[in-house]
């Protein structure tokens, strides 16, 4: 049955999809509540005495959202309550409501309430819609009784810490109900301020900046349920645009808006529960130190700091068991403190601060709210909670730099060969500033790099750190992303790709640094970053440079034959490893190992039909694709990794003199991301020599393969880009990623008559970044600029086609 209330609140609700009524937020929850409540009103109008329906949750508070669960208790003296339940919920749920509903008497409710957390703090929310004022009034009466002798702050610290362990640091993909700083976080608001008023405790009114941050929250809830068309709280990369226009808004803002409401939320939590970051902190309850070990390379001045310096009491308060506050006193010097001088100990105790991790984090919101961090630091405000919305970044911006003050903390704690870079460092003054400044750039026009070294040069010097301190940092931040992007898009085994960077970074000392940072950005951007594979990358990249370096600045010499045969076992020929050797590529000594040389050969050596497929037994993630060289032959290749569940993440390509190709790959199970198990590679093998000898058509099994993981929704178009470097154009494709990609992208290459050297494969945030240094068959370069630019296009159509 449905009723000219219900008819008119599911015929509202339906209107909103199409454009929200005043500000999106609070005035459609308002207004779908109102709906509501006369649709219940209606249903419940035959109801005698003896029985109430009662709003609970967030229908309760009059927090109604589009697609939220309907939360409505029917409340009975004892009766019979079916005739009840079926005038007022059978409706509800024939109108494909979700009705989350309980039937229970006053005393129920109150056993309820004993034994659940979750349904005491439903039933603080209650309020009367229809029926029994008395009835209504007894439960009121019980709760008041209950919650005068059980505080609610212990569960709800609880379950404030549980969302904090869960999220470390605000992220953009926030779920607006559960994330730490949203709306189960006001709730716990709400529910203290409700058992005040119950108890008789004085209490006070929202402040606007919670008044503020609750309605941008239901605002973006809204505008989620809106646009998905169902109960969508998580604030995913695909539905921001269209969330963005139902409010009449751009991505930017809403996000912005969104992010600031989350951490206004998180450090309103902080004051409300100054024990938040007590016995239950894992650096106090694992017997951790509270602040990170900070070291610096020069020895302090002779002046002190006053005990009640801004920076030492920020210390204190970080390092307190009872947990992270300020007393009265404290904030009333801090509030009033005037600029002055930083001594060393005003130096020492900053960066002491950015040591701290979450600790750390919680005094710096305290020191901004009190106006501190404006006046000593206004380069933080712009990036404080400016979004990053490319979909690799778990952050916004300031939480990204905190969590990457927290990630170094890690790394110089490690005790691998990362760690061991940190302790050859030294310092770690220099090590905690450069992450935290090294995105200091961010949220303003222009280059993020170079703009961030300015803004970090005019913060040390204006606060008295020195120009050595200063030259490192500064260094760093406007580099930072040297040592990511030359890994992933360059070839760093090109002795002048080491030079250049050798040259960039200028000495050993930033090279250790601009290391270590990178790793720590890397780490705190997000989960698809940060891998085995790109460590590795960095790693080789950051142990030819420090040669350079450390050989005066020129990469040390290609190693010879002698080299080669000094690992051989008595039987090798040296004149086969001779031969071998000078019929590869010029630059084949200097971008292999002699290992790598001697398993290149024995595999040639051996090869006895089209191809052979042989995965290197020390290490699983690289195998070798040997055969004879021909038209295609890498397009085979990829098409039989592809239709198998093969991702390659790096490719060699070299041919021999006598036309045998050794082409190297670095690869990963497509789907899982785990090494490639090794009963697969014999069957990758016969595909290959089959499609090759033309019993097979590698081409229908890769294109099975690719539609059956293909993504329903259309897909963006590949950006290319091409460029010259050197005797290579370079070619760079930007897509979504998807499984058979490359082969896609091989394809095309070879249909442009190109070569491929190398071949760079990288994923960020859901978007292929592939890199390929090729070349014209017969190794001709591509001179001009317009027939560069005329390959973009083509590139870019042919990859639309496939």
């Amino acid at each position: 049955m449905t009723t000219p209330g219900l008819q008119a609140f599911t015929e509202f609700r339906a209107s909103l999809v199409e454009a929200p009524v005043g500000d999106g937020g609070v005035d459609v929850c308002e207004a779908l509540t109102s709906l509501l409540d006369a649709a219940v009103e209606e249903l419940a109008s035959d109801l005698g005495g003896g029985a109430a329906v009662v709003a609970v949750g967030g229908y309760g508070r009059r927090e109604q959202c589009l697609w939220s669960d309907l939360d409505v208790m029917v409340l009975h003296a004892g009766d019979d309550p079916e005739p009840l339940v079926r005038s007022v919920l059978y409706p509800l749920w024939d109108a494909h409501l979700a009705v989350g509903h309980a039937v229970r008497t006053v005393a129920e409710c109150r056993a309820a309430a004993v034994d659940d957390f979750e349904t005491l703090t439903s039933l603080l929310s209650a309020r009367l819609v229809a029926g029994d004022q008395g009835l209504y009034d007894d439960l009121i009466a019980t709760l008041t009784d209950l919650v005068r002798h059980r505080p609610l702050t212990p569960d709800l610290v609880t379950r404030e810490r549980e969302r904090r362990a869960r999220e470390p640091y605000p992220v953009m993909a926030a779920d607006l109900k559960e994330s730490r700083g949203a709306l189960r976080t006001h709730q716990g608001f709400w529910w203290e301020r409700r058992r005040a008023q119950l108890v008789g405790f004085a209490t006070h009114d929202p402040s606007v900046e919670e008044t503020d941050a609750r309605r941008v929250l239901l605002q973006a809830r809204n505008a989620l349920h809106a646009v998905s068309g169902r109960a969508m709280d998580r604030y995913v990369v695909d539905l921001r645009e269209a969330a963005a226009a139902w409010l009449r808004t751009d991505v930017y803002e809403l996000s912005a808006r969104l992010m600031h409401a989350l951490e206004r939320g998180d450090r309103l939590a902080d004051r409300w529960w100054p024990d938040l970051h007590t016995e239950h902190d894992p650096l106090v309850g694992f017997g951790r130190r509270l602040f990170g070990r900070v070291r610096s390379r020069f020895g302090p001045d002779a002046d002190g700091t006053p005990a009640d310096s801004v920076l030492e009491v920020a210390v204190r308060a970080a390092g307190r068991r009872s947990g992270v506050s300020l007393h009265p006193r404290e904030e009333e010097l801090i509030r009033h403190a005037e600029p002055a001088t930083w001594t060393a100990a005003d130096r020492a105790a900053f960066v002491k601060l950015l040591a701290a991790g979450e600790r750390g984090r919680a005094v710096f919101g305290l020191l901004e709210d009190l106006g501190w961090v404006d006046r000593e630091l206004p380069e933080w405000g712009p990036v404080a909670t400016a979004p990053q919305l490319a979909p690799f970044h778990d952050h916004p911006v300031g939480a990204h730099l905190w969590r990457t003050a927290a990630e170094m903390r890690n790394l110089i704690e490690d005790h691998g060969p990362v760690g061991q870079v940190a302790a050859e460092l030294g310092d770690t003054e220099e090590l905690f500033l450069a992450a935290f400044f090294h995105d200091i750039g961010k949220a303003r026009d222009g280059d993020h790099s170079e703009i961030g070294a300015e803004l970090t040069s005019g913060f040390l010097r204006r606060h008295g750190f020195g120009a050595a301190t200063s030259g490192v940092v500064v260094d760093v931040v406007r580099h930072h992303l040297l040592l990511s992007e030359t890994a992933t898009r360059r070839d760093i085994d090109d002795p002048a790709v080491i030079d250049e960077v050798a040259a960039v970074v200028g000495d050993l000392r930033r090279l250790q640094v601009l290391y270590l940072v990178t790793i720590a950005d890397l780490r705190a951007t997000g989960t698809t970053m940060w891998n085995s594979w790109r460590a590795t990358l960095l790693r080789r990249l950051y142990e030819r440079v420090r040669e350079a370096l450390e050989a005066g600045g020129a990469v040390p010499a290609t190693p010879d034959v002698d080299s080669v045969l000094a690992v051989c076992d008595a039987h090798q020929d040296r004149r086969a490893v001779e031969e071998h050797v000078a019929a590869m590529p010029s630059d084949y000594l200097a971008t292999s190992s002699p290992t790598e040389v001697l398993w290149h050969l024995q595999v040639a050596d051996t090869l006895d039909g089209p191809a052979a497929v042989v995965p290197d037994p020390q290490d699983p993630g690289r195998v070798l694709v040997a055969g004879r060289d021909r038209a295609g032959f890498l397009v085979a290749v990829t098409r039989a990794f592809t239709s198998h569940g093969v991702a390659v993440l790096d490719a060699r390509l070299r041919t021999r003199a006598d036309g045998v190709a050794l082409d190297t790959f670095h690869v990963v199970d497509d789907r899982t991301g785990d090494p490639v198990p090794p009963g697969r590679w014999p069957k990758v093998a016969a595909d290959l020599v089959d499609g090759l000898e033309g019993r097979r058509d590698l081409a229908v099994a890769s294109r099975r393969r690719t539609e059956s993981y293909r993504p329903r929704r259309p897909m963006a178009r590949a950006a290319v880009s091409v460029r010259r470097e050197g005797r290579y154009t370079i070619v760079e494709v930007r897509a979504p990623d998807r499984v058979g990609l490359l082969a896609e992208i091989v394809e095309a290459l070879y249909l442009e008559g190109l070569d491929i050297h190398l071949a760079r494969i990288d994923t960020m945030g859901g978007e292929a970044r592939d890199v390929f240094f090729t070349r014209r068959v017969g190794g001709i370069p591509i001179l001009v600029e317009e027939e560069l630019a005329a390959l973009r296009r083509r590139l870019e159509d042919r990859l639309d086609s496939l």
